[in-house]
């Protein structure tokens, strides 16, 4: 009976010490820890911990002239293979938001009201594709977890030589339209035009789930050989309160912009606009007649995303630049990586010129991201600079919050348990994120996100989860889970 006892009393100590050596594999209770895990008694103060700093990391798909989509893919499985690749490579570079050109000549990616399908698709201009293809691209983005930004061209039609273009679509009304020697556009005087653009704004941010609206730099025309922009008529109708002609066509621009706003606004507010100026304050100002300071400064529009599409002093000046005209919008820069080749003038022709740009952007406490153009230039990685980003971005990183309003944070996860290596929380996000305490105690790491309240752990480590809205409002860090 004493053996029997003894035995008993083995089993049982070796049954708890292999419960307390893998801990993980049973349920457990949250319990304050030290980051060393040497005192059990020190409680880690989740308020006092600093989270990476949050970026979106965009990639521009250009499809006018199909430059980076599809790129001669005809049919729908082709077209899904191709979008899929950018993907696939986006999540191995650390790229988190797609920004996808659905209308880049006066069409679109989608069935429109307003405008025919876009040629590129299947190589006819105004025929159908047989499936919704939009859906599908916002749809496999989202799937990612990425954000899907809709980008239009405002005013573009048609491009030609000595005012020959192709013929007009019927749906677009000739007496809207402005011809000049090499390019045909939305005549940008005419309050009609801006009432088509919203309208069609409205259109693609009501039918599909899009994270964003966006416009490149193609406001007014640059016209090259002196040719006039041929718009005194339209001043009479419309410029009588403006002193100069310059002062009107600016006055042109900042409407429209205003008008998408409005139209953001009332159909679907959390939609973010983002505008992408050229990185030449000058040109945007007295050639294309966009007062990007003007626009900033009113809160027209929530992201401003110049084109600085140069390295060194030119780089540093412009960006200084737009950094100290951006007002209250959010800062990011375009990076002009097709530049990149062996061979290129300048500093082109090494990518760690590139590393020298990012860094000193991200320096800036306004700069809340950065953008890639082209996608085509990403597959290609001339002379390593796929590879050179990849390595410079690092880990994952959150998007932040891009409203116009204050944030409207959800409430923290709740109740978090460890079983075996998953730890499950409740709370009331439209996703999640899971942040495991970096040696040292001061800091926390993305670990990963998710729309499910649990989460498969990477390994052993103290862990954190906040509740994300869709329009990326973080709460505060729950209590710590231990998984030892």
């Amino acid at each position: 009976m004493i053996d029997s006892k003894k035995n008993l009393f083995r089993l049982l100590t070796v049954s708890l010490l292999l419960v307390l050596a893998f801990g993980c594999d049973k349920e457990q209770p949250i319990k304050p820890d030290d980051p060393q895990g040497q005192d059990p008694g020190i409680t880690i103060d989740p308020d006092l911990l600093e989270l990476p700093k949050k970026e979106l990391r965009g990639a521009w798909i250009a499809t006018v002239w199909e430059i980076d989509y599809p790129q001669g893919a005809r049919g729908e499985a082709a077209q899904k293979e191709k979008f899929r690749q950018y993907l696939d490579l986006y999540e191995q570079i650390g790229i988190n938001a797609v920004f996808f050109q659905v209308r880049g000549m006066a069409d679109s990616y989608y069935d429109s009201q307003y405008e025919p399908w876009s040629k590129t698709i299947t190589g006819v201009q105004g025929q159908d594709p047989g499936y919704d293809l939009l859906e599908f691209l916002v749809e496999e983005t989202h799937a990612r977890g990425m954000q899907f930004h809709a980008w239009i061209n405002p005013y573009r039609i048609s491009t030609g030589s000595n005012g020959v273009f192709p013929d007009l679509d019927p749906k677009i009304p000739k007496e809207l339209t402005k011809d000049y020697n090499s390019i045909r556009i939305y005549n940008p005087a005419l309050p009609e035009v801006r009432e088509r653009i919203a309208a069609i704004v409205r259109e693609i941010i009501t039918n599909y789930p899009v994270d964003g609206l966006h416009m490149d730099d193609y406001f007014y025309p640059s016209l090259g050989g002196g040719e006039s922009m041929n718009d005194e008529e339209e001043f009479i109708e419309y410029g009588g309160s403006f002193s100069s002609i310059e002062d009107f066509r600016r006055d042109n621009i900042s409407k429209l912009v205003q008008m998408i706003q409005k139209t953001i606004a009332d159909a679907r507010p959390e939609v973010i606009f983002s505008i992408s100026p050229q990185g030449n304050y000058d040109n945007n100002y007295n050639v294309q007649y966009i007062d990007v300071a003007a626009c900033a400064r009113n809160g027209w529009f929530d992201v401003l995303i110049p084109q600085l599409y140069w390295t060194g002093t030119t780089f540093s000046s412009r960006l200084e630049w737009f950094a100290a005209n951006s007002g209250q919008t959010h800062l990011m820069v375009g990076y002009g990586i097709y530049r990149y080749e062996s061979g290129a003038s300048g500093d082109f022709g090494d990518p760690s010129s590139f590393v020298t740009c990012y860094n000193l952007a991200r320096s800036y406490s306004k700069v809340s991201g950065c953008l890639f153009y082209n996608s085509s230039s990403l597959v290609k990685n001339n002379i390593g600079i796929t590879d050179t980003i990849k390595g410079v971005l690092g880990s994952k990183v959150l998007i932040p919050y891009l409203g116009r309003t204050p944030e409207n944070k959800p409430e923290a996860p709740t109740g978090l348990k460890v079983s075996g290596s998953t730890l499950t929380w409740e709370g009331d996000g439209s996703y999640y994120a899971i942040y495991k305490l970096d040696p040292g105690g001061k800091k926390v790491s993305l670990s990963g996100t998710t729309k499910d309240k649990s989460y498969i752990l990477p390994g052993k480590g103290r862990f954190f989860v906040t509740s994300l809205s869709r329009a990326n409002e973080e709460s505060k860090l729950s209590e710590m889970a231990v998984c030892e």
